[in-house]
């Protein structure tokens, strides 16, 4: 039931999700968006060609770029939700349309028009001074009118500006990020759609492919192309979950019932004596096991939809999902978790019920007293192949032939336990043939019948291992790859960076370019640059125009080309970091070699703006892990940057020169950057490769809370489970502990050897899960850190093994207890418990 509570709450979730549409904001008041990803080139050309349509009465450019507020206390104002922070031409306040509820428009440089959230976070009115910051850092402005448009902004923050300061502060040849159309009268929007297609088409040509053409819900698509929506985080993460939830069910579920229908070989072996056919045994099993998926699903979709309603509450209030978020029930969710549960279900009863069917009623009383459950030779082959599999994998990550980021490494935890799982008993045979048999020559009586009885039941044993295995596993390596990968990228940078002084981004959407030009003209300062990341296609130049494209640039960075040397030392391997110039460009050693290309060579970059630049090869570096693929000059790269916002500065003492009066003039100089953050080459975590997003904050913690709550619930899924299946097996052994009392022994006595048993098992279950995290994360922590000892989460993964075995022993005991008094309650029961 507890896996359909879960599997529901995802499922529900996931609907939710699929449902909700992110509402146009900015462009609500158009009735067609030409939107730029992230300009849109050539705009008054557009501008002219759509306002010759027939059915456009008006095409409104709309000038935006980076923003960032700070309040009286001088701290950032981060916009809502993950969203932007953008500063506009009052001339495109139209397209929301923003209506002035108080005071007027910008008139000069030095006025601003608030959206109402803004002002109120500033808790500013017309008339009072804010501080907005710039491309050269923050400047005060006078709030010359607040205004909203009809349905008040929930994703982000507008400032309008007028229209001569709007264009300095944007600081961009292409600064028009859309254009947005208004119709005449009733026009249709689909066919007016078609025809702003058209004209696009007409003007760009093959280049229109960069630009989107967009209406009704596609609008908000166009406005917050950049910005990860919060249905769409949510639906990612909640998909991962509930594919897990799912996996650790079936293992669960599998166990559960091969220990259950183990008990129940008289049973079966009588039925089959009177002449019932295997394919009958295993109907029976399957309809029961249905009719059990039913009952549990009268309980647990109710109770799904109740977590995911609290889950829901959780994430609002967490600011992780907005309260317009909504919640949907409908039908899909419930019937689509309850038709996966059944076919989890049924292929675990077809698993348990096959090996039950082919038993001989003359080894009836054999199999019921001590099963000895056989492998067969395809399972052993199938298990064997895909830890071999797994095996292959996890070493192309330790020699570095194949990336662990992105899922590979947790994926290979699945995959490991899939092996596992159809290897249980025999792993479990061989675990308890190389730990539990030594180690009971040292434990005392209770302790070696312990050990005696592990080893003569080892469906049992692994029946029990298998669940704790998994989420033991699981949660210790989802809890240890962010601490590796983080350890690995400190070590990069520190042997990459030869900087003094590392300014970081701590909020908003980076650093205005102002701050390294400042930072590089103070007293004592040799060198001093920006990072700023930058997204484009590398191909070689002389494939010609449609050449493929080699590297997709993820990871590009700009820096100016004459600080570089003396910022970073990237292990050049060819050429040399002293030829960069306005033309040239330094290519990590995966990008060289996917392009074939060495130093000398021209390479292309297709910038997503639609702008094409060629440059020719300076260097090759090998020190491109965690970094980028290429190295660009800044003068040409930022004119393509969707924001021309440093993610990191990096700042060089001159020799001889006072660090620390180089430090307290960097700080000083921070005051006027809002989200700066001064630290040194020996502050772990300082910089991160200069291609991270600040902006992900929000989908970072999204991701954390998911987490904890996805771990939260597998371990507690675990527990019951781990507590049923204990039970389950402990009060199957009434005839066991009756024999043991008739032969002398105390109840304590054999209390005391089912703790030990207890004990023995999870020992079995922490060894076993130690190996497959150590499977996983050694070859991760050998590709990342070059160390073979990787970072672990001590405190967590200490408590959690000391739980399970806290659960185990506190189980066992009261469910061997209760077993005890039922077969001993009146005279004669122990006897009657033998018979």
């Amino acid at each position: 039931m507890l896996a359909l509570v879960m599997t529901t709450a995802c499922a529900v979730l996931l609907e939710s999700s699929n449902r909700g549409e992110s509402s146009a904001e900015r462009y609500a008041g158009t009735d067609v968006v030409v939107a730029g990803q992230p300009f849109v080139p050539r705009a008054g050309e557009l501008r002219t060609a759509l306002e010759r349509l027939p059915s456009v009465e008006r095409a409104v450019p709309e000038l935006s770029f980076p923003s960032t507020a700070v309040d009286a206390s001088g701290r950032t104002v981060e916009a809502p939700w993950d969203g932007p922070s953008l500063g506009h031409s009052w001339e495109s306040a139209v397209l929301g349309p923003f209506t002035l509820r108080q005071g007027r428009a910008p008139a000069g440089d030095s006025e601003v028009v608030l959206d109402g959230a803004l002002a109120g976070r500033l808790d500013a009115g017309v008339g009072d001074t804010v501080r907005l910051a710039g491309p050269d850092g923050l400047r005060p402005y006078e709030v010359s009118g607040v205004a909203d448009p009809p349905r008040r902004l929930a994703r982000q923050y507008a400032a309008f500006h007028a229209s001569r300061e709007a264009e300095r502060l944007a600081g961009s040849a292409q600064p028009v990020r859309a254009v947005g159309v208004l119709a005449k009268g009733t026009t249709d929007t689909q066919a007016l759609r078609r025809q702003v297609q058209k004209a696009v088409s007409a003007l760009y040509g093959d280049d229109a492919t960069s630009l989107v053409v967009a209406s009704g819900a596609g609008r908000a698509d166009a406005e917050f192309w950049d910005v990860p929506s919060p249905a769409g985080t949510l639906s990612s993460l909640v998909g991962t979950f509930g594919v897990l939830s799912l996996f650790v069910a079936g293992f669960v579920v599998s166990g559960t019932l091969t220990l259950a229908v183990a008990g129940r070989l008289t049973e079966i072996g009588l039925l089959r004596a009177v002449a019932a056919t295997k394919g009958q045994i295993r109907r029976m099993i399957a309809v029961e096991v249905l009719l059990v998926t039913v009952a549990a699903a009268l309980l647990g979709v109710p109770g799904g939809i109740g977590v995911a309603m609290l889950l829901h509450r959780v994430l609002v209030d967490g600011e992780v999902l907005p309260p317009s978020f909504a919640l949907s029930v409908g039908p899909v969710a419930p019937w689509a978790t309850v038709v996966l549960a059944a076919i989890v279900a049924q292929l675990a009863a077809f698993a348990a019920a096959r090996r039950a069917s082919r038993v001989r009623p003359v080894e009836v009383l054999r199999e019921s007293a001590a099963p000895t459950p056989k492998l067969g030779p395809r399972r052993v082959l199938l298990g064997l192949g895909v830890l071999a599999g797994a095996g292959g994998c996890l070493g192309a990550v330790a020699t570095g032939r194949l990336d662990g980021g992105g899922g590979t490494t947790e994926s290979m935890v699945l995959v490991l336990m899939i092996g596992m799982a159809l290897l249980a008993p025999l792993i479990c045979r061989v675990a308890g043939a190389l730990f539990l048999a030594p180690v009971g020559w040292f434990l005392p009586g209770e302790g070696a019948l312990a050990v005696r009885n592990l080893l003569r039941q080892n469906a049992r044993l692994a029946a029990t291992v298998t669940p704790l295995v998994l989420a033991l596993s699981l949660t210790g390596t989802l809890l240890c790859v962010p601490l590796i990968t983080s350890q690995g990228a400190q070590r990069a940078e520190r042997e990459r960076l030869l900087a003094d002084h590392v300014v970081s981004s701590a909020g908003g959407p980076g650093i205005a370019p102002g701050y390294a030009e400042r930072a590089a003209r103070l007293p004592g300062v040799a060198a001093a640059s920006g990072q700023l990341s930058v997204d484009g296609e590398l191909s070689r130049a002389d494939t010609g125009q449609d050449g493929e494209a080699s590297v997709v640039g993820g990871s590009l960075v700009a820096m100016r080309a004459e600080a570089v040397p003396d910022l970073l030392d990237l292990g050049v391997r060819a050429g040399s970091l002293a030829r960069l110039g306005d033309s040239s460009v330094a290519l990590g050693d995966s990008a060289a070699r996917g392009l074939g290309v060495t130093v000398g060579d021209p390479v292309r970059v297709n910038w997503d703006d639609g702008g094409r630049d060629t440059y020719r090869v300076a260097a090759v570096y090998s020190r491109d892990r965690d970094f980028a693929d290429a190295l660009l000059p800044r003068v040409s790269a930022a004119r393509h940057a969707a924001a021309p916002l440093d993610d990191t500065v990096l700042v060089r003492s001159a020799p001889g020169a006072d660090r620390s009066a180089v430090e307290r003039e960097l700080k000083d100089l921070a005051a006027d950057f809002p989200g700066a953050r001064i630290g040194d080459r020996a502050t772990e975590g300082a910089v991160d490769s200069g291609a991270a997003d600040s902006g992900k904050a929000d989908s970072g913690t999204a991701a954390n809370l998911f987490v904890l709550l996805l771990l939260t619930m597998i371990n507690v899924f675990t527990a019951v489970a781990v507590v049923n299946t204990l039970s389950m097996a402990t009060a199957g052994r009434r005839r066991e502990f009756a024999l043991w009392r008739l032969a002398g022994a105390q109840s304590a006595q054999v209390l005391r050897m089912l703790a030990w048993e207890a004990v023995l098992t999870c020992v079995v279950a922490l060894l076993l899960a130690a190996l497959v995290c150590a499977s996983v994360l050694v070859p991760l922590s050998i590709a990342v850190t070059g160390s073979a000892v990787p970072a672990l989460a001590g405190g967590p993964l200490a408590a959690l093994a000391f739980g399970a075995v806290g659960v185990a022993v506190v189980t066992v005991t009261i469910a061997g207890q209760l077993s005890i008094r039922s077969a001993a309650a009146t005279p004669g029961g122990l006897a009657r418990a033998l018979s």
